[in-house]
Protein backbone atom coordinates (compact mmCIF):
# COMPACT_ATOMS: atom_id res chain seq x y z
CA UNK A 1 0.00 0.00 0.00
CA UNK A 2 1.28 3.44 -0.92
CA UNK A 3 1.60 6.13 1.74
CA UNK A 4 -1.73 7.14 3.25
CA UNK A 5 -2.58 8.73 6.58
CA UNK A 6 -5.02 7.01 8.91
CA UNK A 7 -7.17 10.15 8.85
CA UNK A 8 -7.40 9.97 5.03
CA UNK A 9 -8.33 6.31 5.12
CA UNK A 10 -11.00 6.80 7.77
CA UNK A 11 -12.50 9.97 6.32
CA UNK A 12 -15.78 8.23 5.45
CA UNK A 13 -16.00 6.60 8.89
CA UNK A 14 -14.53 8.67 11.74
CA UNK A 15 -11.73 11.03 12.81
CA UNK A 16 -8.94 9.17 14.66
CA UNK A 17 -7.49 10.67 17.81
CA UNK A 18 -3.96 9.71 16.80
CA UNK A 19 -2.87 9.97 13.16
CA UNK A 20 -0.16 7.87 11.54
CA UNK A 21 0.94 6.50 8.18
CA UNK A 22 -0.88 3.23 7.45
CA UNK A 23 1.12 0.33 6.02
CA UNK A 24 -1.79 -1.94 5.05
CA UNK A 25 -5.43 -2.85 5.63
CA UNK A 26 -5.82 -6.46 6.75
CA UNK A 27 -8.72 -8.84 7.34
CA UNK A 28 -6.37 -11.67 8.38
CA UNK A 29 -4.63 -11.08 11.71
CA UNK A 30 -1.76 -13.33 10.62
CA UNK A 31 -0.76 -10.70 8.04
CA UNK A 32 -0.66 -7.78 10.47
CA UNK A 33 2.45 -5.62 10.35
CA UNK A 34 3.40 -2.38 12.04
CA UNK A 35 0.75 0.34 11.48
CA UNK A 36 -1.78 -1.94 9.82
CA UNK A 37 -5.50 -1.25 10.08
CA UNK A 38 -7.31 -4.43 11.12
CA UNK A 39 -10.88 -5.10 9.96
CA UNK A 40 -12.29 -7.51 12.54
CA UNK A 41 -14.76 -9.38 10.33
CA UNK A 42 -17.12 -11.93 11.82
CA UNK A 43 -17.11 -14.80 9.32
CA UNK A 44 -19.01 -18.09 9.27
CA UNK A 45 -16.11 -20.00 10.81
CA UNK A 46 -13.82 -17.36 12.33
CA UNK A 47 -14.65 -14.21 14.28
CA UNK A 48 -11.98 -11.59 13.63
CA UNK A 49 -12.93 -9.79 16.83
CA UNK A 50 -11.33 -12.66 18.76
CA UNK A 51 -7.96 -11.70 17.19
CA UNK A 52 -8.14 -7.92 17.64
CA UNK A 53 -6.01 -7.84 20.78
CA UNK A 54 -3.27 -9.92 19.15
CA UNK A 55 -3.44 -7.64 16.09
CA UNK A 56 -2.64 -4.65 18.29
CA UNK A 57 0.19 -6.59 19.94
CA UNK A 58 1.61 -7.31 16.47
CA UNK A 59 1.68 -3.61 15.60
CA UNK A 60 -1.77 -2.70 14.24
CA UNK A 61 -2.53 0.98 14.74
CA UNK A 62 -6.31 0.77 14.52
CA UNK A 63 -9.10 -1.81 14.68
CA UNK A 64 -12.57 -1.50 13.19
CA UNK A 65 -15.26 -3.81 14.52
CA UNK A 66 -19.00 -4.10 15.12
CA UNK A 67 -18.63 -4.59 18.88
CA UNK A 68 -16.50 -2.91 21.56
CA UNK A 69 -13.32 -4.93 22.05
CA UNK A 70 -11.91 -5.60 25.50
CA UNK A 71 -8.14 -5.48 25.62
CA UNK A 72 -7.88 -2.92 22.79
CA UNK A 73 -7.23 0.73 23.79
CA UNK A 74 -10.35 2.84 23.23
CA UNK A 75 -8.51 5.36 21.07
CA UNK A 76 -7.33 2.53 18.76
CA UNK A 77 -10.74 1.09 17.92
CA UNK A 78 -14.00 2.20 16.35
CA UNK A 79 -17.37 0.46 16.14
CA UNK A 80 -19.47 0.42 12.99
CA UNK A 81 -22.94 -0.92 12.27
CA UNK A 82 -21.76 -3.09 9.36
CA UNK A 83 -18.14 -4.18 9.01
CA UNK A 84 -18.53 -4.97 5.28
CA UNK A 85 -19.80 -1.47 4.59
CA UNK A 86 -16.78 -0.17 6.52
CA UNK A 87 -14.50 -2.17 4.24
CA UNK A 88 -16.08 -0.51 1.21
CA UNK A 89 -15.79 2.90 2.86
CA UNK A 90 -12.04 2.40 3.34
CA UNK A 91 -11.69 1.33 -0.29
CA UNK A 92 -13.66 4.36 -1.48
CA UNK A 93 -11.45 6.70 0.55
CA UNK A 94 -8.26 5.19 -0.87
CA UNK A 95 -9.63 5.15 -4.42
CA UNK A 96 -10.42 8.89 -4.18
CA UNK A 97 -6.70 9.61 -3.83
CA UNK A 98 -5.97 8.29 -7.35
CA UNK A 99 -6.64 9.96 -10.67
CA UNK A 100 -7.03 6.82 -12.76
CA UNK A 101 -9.87 5.40 -14.84
CA UNK A 102 -11.67 2.36 -13.47
CA UNK A 103 -13.33 -0.30 -15.63
CA UNK A 104 -16.05 -2.15 -13.72
CA UNK A 105 -17.04 -5.69 -14.73
CA UNK A 106 -20.16 -7.57 -13.67
CA UNK A 107 -22.54 -10.20 -15.06
CA UNK A 108 -23.96 -13.60 -14.21
CA UNK A 109 -21.27 -15.55 -16.10
CA UNK A 110 -17.81 -14.66 -17.38
CA UNK A 111 -16.83 -11.79 -15.05
CA UNK A 112 -13.33 -13.02 -14.32
CA UNK A 113 -12.59 -14.10 -17.90
CA UNK A 114 -13.87 -10.76 -19.18
CA UNK A 115 -11.70 -8.92 -16.65
CA UNK A 116 -8.67 -10.93 -17.76
CA UNK A 117 -9.39 -10.30 -21.45
CA UNK A 118 -9.65 -6.56 -20.77
CA UNK A 119 -6.35 -6.63 -18.89
CA UNK A 120 -4.71 -8.53 -21.76
CA UNK A 121 -5.94 -5.98 -24.31
CA UNK A 122 -5.31 -2.85 -22.22
CA UNK A 123 -2.12 -3.42 -20.21
CA UNK A 124 0.28 -3.18 -23.20
CA UNK A 125 -0.94 0.40 -23.72
CA UNK A 126 -0.56 1.64 -20.13
CA UNK A 127 0.11 0.46 -16.58
CA UNK A 128 -3.00 -1.38 -15.44
CA UNK A 129 -4.05 -3.10 -12.23
CA UNK A 130 -6.83 -5.69 -12.03
CA UNK A 131 -8.84 -7.49 -9.37
CA UNK A 132 -6.86 -10.18 -7.63
CA UNK A 133 -8.36 -13.61 -8.39
CA UNK A 134 -12.10 -13.32 -7.91
CA UNK A 135 -11.91 -10.50 -5.35
CA UNK A 136 -15.25 -9.02 -6.30
CA UNK A 137 -17.13 -8.39 -3.06
CA UNK A 138 -17.13 -5.92 -0.15
CA UNK A 139 -13.86 -7.35 1.16
CA UNK A 140 -12.09 -8.36 -2.04
CA UNK A 141 -12.62 -5.28 -4.21
CA UNK A 142 -11.17 -2.87 -1.60
CA UNK A 143 -8.18 -5.18 -1.19
CA UNK A 144 -7.46 -4.66 -4.89
CA UNK A 145 -7.95 -0.92 -4.56
CA UNK A 146 -5.33 -0.85 -1.79
CA UNK A 147 -2.78 -2.05 -4.36
CA UNK A 148 -3.22 1.11 -6.50
CA UNK A 149 -0.08 3.14 -7.13
CA UNK A 150 0.50 6.61 -8.57
CA UNK A 151 1.95 4.97 -11.69
CA UNK A 152 -1.28 3.13 -12.50
CA UNK A 153 -3.37 4.61 -15.31
CA UNK A 154 -6.23 2.10 -15.32
CA UNK A 155 -7.84 -0.36 -12.94
CA UNK A 156 -10.16 -3.25 -13.83
CA UNK A 157 -12.43 -4.18 -10.93
CA UNK A 158 -14.73 -7.17 -10.88
CA UNK A 159 -18.03 -6.60 -9.07
CA UNK A 160 -20.07 -9.54 -7.80
CA UNK A 161 -23.39 -9.66 -6.00
CA UNK A 162 -25.61 -11.76 -3.81
CA UNK A 163 -28.53 -9.33 -3.52
CA UNK A 164 -29.85 -5.90 -4.45
CA UNK A 165 -27.57 -2.98 -3.52
CA UNK A 166 -24.36 -5.04 -3.57
CA UNK A 167 -23.15 -3.84 -6.98
CA UNK A 168 -24.47 -0.34 -6.19
CA UNK A 169 -22.15 -0.04 -3.18
CA UNK A 170 -19.16 -1.34 -5.11
CA UNK A 171 -19.78 0.97 -8.07
CA UNK A 172 -20.26 4.08 -5.94
CA UNK A 173 -16.98 3.29 -4.15
CA UNK A 174 -14.98 2.52 -7.31
CA UNK A 175 -16.48 5.21 -9.57
CA UNK A 176 -15.95 3.37 -12.89
CA UNK A 177 -15.73 5.45 -16.06
CA UNK A 178 -16.24 2.30 -18.14
CA UNK A 179 -18.28 -0.77 -17.30
CA UNK A 180 -19.18 -4.14 -18.82
CA UNK A 181 -22.17 -6.38 -18.10
CA UNK A 182 -21.40 -9.79 -19.60
CA UNK A 183 -24.85 -11.40 -19.44
CA UNK A 184 -27.95 -11.97 -17.34
CA UNK A 185 -28.14 -15.62 -16.37
CA UNK A 186 -29.91 -17.68 -13.72
CA UNK A 187 -27.28 -17.67 -10.98
CA UNK A 188 -28.78 -16.15 -7.80
CA UNK A 189 -32.35 -17.05 -8.83
CA UNK A 190 -32.78 -18.71 -5.44
CA UNK A 191 -32.49 -15.30 -3.82
CA UNK A 192 -33.43 -12.90 -6.63
CA UNK A 193 -36.46 -14.90 -7.88
CA UNK A 194 -36.49 -13.54 -11.46
CA UNK A 195 -34.00 -12.66 -14.18
CA UNK A 196 -35.59 -9.22 -14.35
CA UNK A 197 -34.45 -8.70 -10.77
CA UNK A 198 -30.97 -9.95 -11.65
CA UNK A 199 -30.88 -7.43 -14.52
CA UNK A 200 -31.84 -4.62 -12.18
CA UNK A 201 -29.18 -5.64 -9.66
CA UNK A 202 -26.42 -5.96 -12.29
CA UNK A 203 -27.23 -2.56 -13.80
CA UNK A 204 -26.48 -0.99 -10.42
CA UNK A 205 -22.95 -0.84 -11.85
CA UNK A 206 -24.12 2.36 -13.56
CA UNK A 207 -24.76 4.06 -10.20
CA UNK A 208 -21.17 5.17 -9.71
CA UNK A 209 -20.53 6.10 -13.34
CA UNK A 210 -20.29 9.65 -14.75
CA UNK A 211 -22.67 10.82 -17.46
CA UNK A 212 -19.88 10.69 -20.05
CA UNK A 213 -18.89 7.13 -19.12
CA UNK A 214 -19.23 4.15 -21.47
CA UNK A 215 -21.38 1.12 -20.69
CA UNK A 216 -20.65 -2.03 -22.72
CA UNK A 217 -23.45 -4.60 -22.97
CA UNK A 218 -23.99 -8.03 -24.50
CA UNK A 219 -26.16 -7.37 -27.52
CA UNK A 220 -27.16 -11.05 -27.77
CA UNK A 221 -28.58 -11.12 -24.25
CA UNK A 222 -32.37 -10.81 -24.37
CA UNK A 223 -32.42 -8.72 -21.19
CA UNK A 224 -29.43 -6.46 -21.76
CA UNK A 225 -30.24 -5.77 -25.41
CA UNK A 226 -33.60 -4.28 -24.39
CA UNK A 227 -32.56 -2.61 -21.14
CA UNK A 228 -33.39 1.06 -20.74
CA UNK A 229 -30.21 2.89 -19.75
CA UNK A 230 -30.48 6.45 -18.43
CA UNK A 231 -26.91 6.79 -17.20
CA UNK A 232 -24.31 6.77 -18.69
CA UNK A 233 -25.25 8.36 -21.99
CA UNK A 234 -22.85 6.21 -24.05
CA UNK A 235 -23.87 2.56 -24.49
CA UNK A 236 -22.12 0.12 -26.83
CA UNK A 237 -23.17 -3.41 -27.72
CA UNK A 238 -21.09 -6.45 -28.72
CA UNK A 239 -22.60 -9.58 -30.23
CA UNK A 240 -22.38 -12.60 -32.47
CA UNK A 241 -26.03 -13.04 -33.48
CA UNK A 242 -27.24 -9.42 -33.27
CA UNK A 243 -25.88 -7.86 -36.47
CA UNK A 244 -27.07 -4.40 -35.37
CA UNK A 245 -24.56 -4.32 -32.51
CA UNK A 246 -21.62 -1.91 -32.59
CA UNK A 247 -19.11 -4.78 -32.53
CA UNK A 248 -19.92 -8.14 -34.13
CA UNK A 249 -17.88 -11.34 -34.48
CA UNK A 250 -18.27 -13.39 -37.67
CA UNK A 251 -16.38 -16.12 -39.53
CA UNK A 252 -15.63 -17.90 -36.26
CA UNK A 253 -13.25 -20.82 -36.83
CA UNK A 254 -11.92 -23.29 -34.27
CA UNK A 255 -8.21 -24.15 -34.73
CA UNK A 256 -7.21 -26.74 -32.14
CA UNK A 257 -7.03 -24.86 -28.85
CA UNK A 258 -7.46 -21.41 -30.41
CA UNK A 259 -10.26 -19.53 -32.14
CA UNK A 260 -10.06 -17.10 -35.06
CA UNK A 261 -12.80 -14.67 -36.03
CA UNK A 262 -13.44 -11.42 -37.85
CA UNK A 263 -14.45 -8.35 -35.85
CA UNK A 264 -16.90 -6.12 -37.69
CA UNK A 265 -16.54 -2.73 -36.00
CA UNK A 266 -18.91 0.04 -37.13
CA UNK A 267 -16.25 2.65 -36.39
CA UNK A 268 -12.98 0.89 -37.28
CA UNK A 269 -13.99 -1.56 -39.99
CA UNK A 270 -13.04 -5.22 -40.36
CA UNK A 271 -10.31 -6.63 -38.11
CA UNK A 272 -9.00 -10.19 -37.78
CA UNK A 273 -8.50 -11.65 -34.31
CA UNK A 274 -7.26 -14.93 -32.84
CA UNK A 275 -7.56 -15.89 -29.17
CA UNK A 276 -5.74 -18.85 -27.54
CA UNK A 277 -8.90 -20.47 -26.16
CA UNK A 278 -12.09 -22.04 -27.42
CA UNK A 279 -15.85 -21.62 -27.14
CA UNK A 280 -18.28 -18.95 -28.31
CA UNK A 281 -18.51 -17.65 -24.75
CA UNK A 282 -14.82 -16.74 -24.92
CA UNK A 283 -15.33 -15.01 -28.27
CA UNK A 284 -17.99 -12.92 -26.49
CA UNK A 285 -15.63 -12.19 -23.59
CA UNK A 286 -12.92 -11.09 -26.03
CA UNK A 287 -15.41 -8.92 -27.93
CA UNK A 288 -16.44 -7.16 -24.74
CA UNK A 289 -12.78 -6.41 -23.98
CA UNK A 290 -12.19 -5.12 -27.51
CA UNK A 291 -15.28 -2.90 -27.22
CA UNK A 292 -14.13 -1.39 -23.92
CA UNK A 293 -10.53 -0.77 -24.90
CA UNK A 294 -11.32 0.75 -28.30
CA UNK A 295 -13.96 2.94 -26.62
CA UNK A 296 -11.10 4.31 -24.53
CA UNK A 297 -9.45 5.52 -27.74
CA UNK A 298 -6.77 2.85 -28.21
CA UNK A 299 -5.84 1.47 -31.61
CA UNK A 300 -8.31 -1.18 -32.80
CA UNK A 301 -5.80 -3.41 -34.64
CA UNK A 302 -3.34 -3.42 -31.76
CA UNK A 303 -6.17 -4.14 -29.29
CA UNK A 304 -7.23 -7.18 -31.33
CA UNK A 305 -3.60 -8.31 -31.55
CA UNK A 306 -3.18 -7.98 -27.78
CA UNK A 307 -6.11 -10.35 -27.19
CA UNK A 308 -3.98 -13.12 -28.63
CA UNK A 309 -1.89 -13.11 -25.44
CA UNK A 310 -4.81 -14.04 -23.18
CA UNK A 311 -4.13 -16.49 -20.35
CA UNK A 312 -7.08 -17.84 -18.28
CA UNK A 313 -6.78 -17.46 -14.51
CA UNK A 314 -7.60 -19.84 -11.70
CA UNK A 315 -9.54 -22.99 -12.58
CA UNK A 316 -11.18 -21.55 -15.69
CA UNK A 317 -10.95 -23.63 -18.85
CA UNK A 318 -7.35 -24.63 -18.31
CA UNK A 319 -6.39 -27.39 -20.79
CA UNK A 320 -3.90 -29.98 -19.58
CA UNK A 321 -2.47 -32.84 -21.67
CA UNK A 322 -1.60 -35.94 -19.64
CA UNK A 323 -0.76 -39.40 -21.04
CA UNK A 324 -2.48 -38.63 -24.32
CA UNK A 325 -5.68 -37.43 -22.63
CA UNK A 326 -6.92 -33.82 -22.77
CA UNK A 327 -8.30 -32.50 -19.49
CA UNK A 328 -10.26 -29.25 -19.31
CA UNK A 329 -10.18 -27.86 -15.78
CA UNK A 330 -13.17 -25.52 -15.55
CA UNK A 331 -14.41 -26.07 -12.03
CA UNK A 332 -14.34 -22.58 -10.55
CA UNK A 333 -18.10 -22.11 -10.82
CA UNK A 334 -21.11 -23.30 -12.77
CA UNK A 335 -24.50 -22.28 -14.15
CA UNK A 336 -26.66 -23.80 -16.90
CA UNK A 337 -25.12 -21.40 -19.43
CA UNK A 338 -21.53 -22.18 -18.46
CA UNK A 339 -22.28 -25.93 -18.34
CA UNK A 340 -23.53 -25.77 -21.92
CA UNK A 341 -20.43 -23.76 -22.82
CA UNK A 342 -18.30 -26.53 -21.32
CA UNK A 343 -20.10 -29.07 -23.51
CA UNK A 344 -19.44 -26.91 -26.56
CA UNK A 345 -15.77 -26.60 -25.65
CA UNK A 346 -15.29 -30.36 -25.37
CA UNK A 347 -17.00 -30.90 -28.70
CA UNK A 348 -14.85 -28.20 -30.32
CA UNK A 349 -11.47 -29.67 -29.37
CA UNK A 350 -12.10 -33.41 -28.98
CA UNK A 351 -10.72 -35.91 -31.45
CA UNK A 352 -11.80 -39.00 -29.52
CA UNK A 353 -14.38 -39.73 -26.85
CA UNK A 354 -15.98 -36.76 -25.08
CA UNK A 355 -16.44 -37.19 -21.32
CA UNK A 356 -18.16 -34.73 -18.96
CA UNK A 357 -17.58 -34.83 -15.21
CA UNK A 358 -20.36 -32.62 -13.87
CA UNK A 359 -21.59 -31.70 -10.40
CA UNK A 360 -24.24 -29.60 -8.72
CA UNK A 361 -24.97 -26.01 -9.73
CA UNK A 362 -25.92 -23.90 -6.71
CA UNK A 363 -28.34 -20.99 -6.13
CA UNK A 364 -30.75 -21.88 -8.93
CA UNK A 365 -33.90 -21.71 -6.82
CA UNK A 366 -37.09 -23.73 -7.16
CA UNK A 367 -36.39 -24.75 -10.77
CA UNK A 368 -32.98 -26.22 -9.98
CA UNK A 369 -33.98 -29.80 -10.86
CA UNK A 370 -35.30 -28.77 -14.26
CA UNK A 371 -32.19 -26.71 -15.00
CA UNK A 372 -29.92 -29.63 -14.16
CA UNK A 373 -32.08 -31.88 -16.35
CA UNK A 374 -31.73 -29.42 -19.24
CA UNK A 375 -27.93 -29.62 -18.99
CA UNK A 376 -28.09 -33.41 -19.30
CA UNK A 377 -30.34 -33.13 -22.33
CA UNK A 378 -28.03 -30.59 -23.95
CA UNK A 379 -24.97 -32.79 -23.39
CA UNK A 380 -26.72 -35.85 -24.84
CA UNK A 381 -28.03 -33.97 -27.88
CA UNK A 382 -24.64 -32.41 -28.62
CA UNK A 383 -22.48 -35.48 -28.85
CA UNK A 384 -21.10 -36.12 -25.36
CA UNK A 385 -20.21 -39.82 -25.07
CA UNK A 386 -20.03 -40.38 -21.31
CA UNK A 387 -21.48 -38.41 -18.39
CA UNK A 388 -20.14 -38.85 -14.84
CA UNK A 389 -21.79 -36.92 -12.01
CA UNK A 390 -21.59 -36.30 -8.27
CA UNK A 391 -23.97 -34.25 -6.14
CA UNK A 392 -27.64 -34.54 -5.27
CA UNK A 393 -28.99 -32.24 -7.98
CA UNK A 394 -26.60 -33.68 -10.56
CA UNK A 395 -28.68 -36.86 -10.47
CA UNK A 396 -31.04 -34.96 -12.75
CA UNK A 397 -28.21 -34.46 -15.28
CA UNK A 398 -27.70 -38.22 -15.41
CA UNK A 399 -31.45 -38.85 -15.59
CA UNK A 400 -31.71 -36.63 -18.67
CA UNK A 401 -28.56 -38.01 -20.29
CA UNK A 402 -29.73 -41.61 -19.96
CA UNK A 403 -27.50 -44.42 -21.23
CA UNK A 404 -23.75 -44.01 -20.51
CA UNK A 405 -24.39 -41.71 -17.56
CA UNK A 406 -23.21 -42.65 -14.09
CA UNK A 407 -23.86 -41.01 -10.72
CA UNK A 408 -21.53 -41.45 -7.75
CA UNK A 409 -22.13 -40.77 -4.07
CA UNK A 410 -18.54 -39.63 -3.51
CA UNK A 411 -15.87 -37.90 -5.57
CA UNK A 412 -13.47 -40.71 -4.68
CA UNK A 413 -15.78 -43.28 -6.31
CA UNK A 414 -16.17 -41.07 -9.38
CA UNK A 415 -12.42 -40.64 -9.66
CA UNK A 416 -11.75 -44.38 -9.45
CA UNK A 417 -14.30 -45.12 -12.16
CA UNK A 418 -12.99 -42.36 -14.41
CA UNK A 419 -9.45 -43.68 -14.12
CA UNK A 420 -10.68 -47.17 -15.03
CA UNK A 421 -12.35 -46.08 -18.30
CA UNK A 422 -10.05 -43.34 -19.64
CA UNK A 423 -7.70 -44.01 -22.51
CA UNK A 424 -5.57 -42.06 -24.98
CA UNK A 425 -7.50 -39.72 -27.24
CA UNK A 426 -10.22 -38.92 -24.69
CA UNK A 427 -11.16 -35.35 -23.77
CA UNK A 428 -12.50 -34.82 -20.24
CA UNK A 429 -14.06 -31.66 -18.80
CA UNK A 430 -14.61 -31.01 -15.08
CA UNK A 431 -17.41 -28.57 -14.19
CA UNK A 432 -19.43 -27.82 -11.03
CA UNK A 433 -20.19 -24.98 -8.67
CA UNK A 434 -17.25 -23.89 -6.53
CA UNK A 435 -18.69 -25.42 -3.38
CA UNK A 436 -18.44 -28.90 -4.94
CA UNK A 437 -14.62 -28.60 -4.93
CA UNK A 438 -14.19 -30.64 -8.11
CA UNK A 439 -10.50 -29.75 -8.17
CA UNK A 440 -10.18 -32.57 -5.62
CA UNK A 441 -11.08 -35.02 -8.40
CA UNK A 442 -8.49 -33.43 -10.66
CA UNK A 443 -5.84 -33.77 -7.96
CA UNK A 444 -6.65 -37.50 -7.64
CA UNK A 445 -6.33 -38.01 -11.41
CA UNK A 446 -2.86 -36.52 -11.96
Amino acid sequence: MEKVYLSQLLKNITVPKNDCIVSSVEVDSRKIQKNSVFLAIKGERVNGEDYAKSAIEKGACFVISENYLEGVPAEMQYQVENILDASIALGAAFRSLYDLDVIGVTGSVGKTSTKDFIYTALSPFAKTVRSLGNHNNEIGMPQTIFTFTKDDKFAILEMGMADFNDVHKLSVAAKPKYAVVSCIGVSHLERMKTQENILKAKLEICDGMPKDGVLVLNGDDKFLSKAEIKNPLNVKYFAIENKNADIVAENIVQNGFSTSFTIFDKKNGKIECTIPTVGLHNVMNALSAYTVVTSMGFDAHKTAENLGEYVPSGMRQKVVENNGISFIEDCYNASPDSMRAAVNTVCAIAKGRKICVFGDMFELGENSSEMHFSVGEYAKNNGIDIMLCAGEQAKNICRAFGENSFHFETKQELCEYLKSIMHKGDTVVFKASRGMAFEEIINMIY
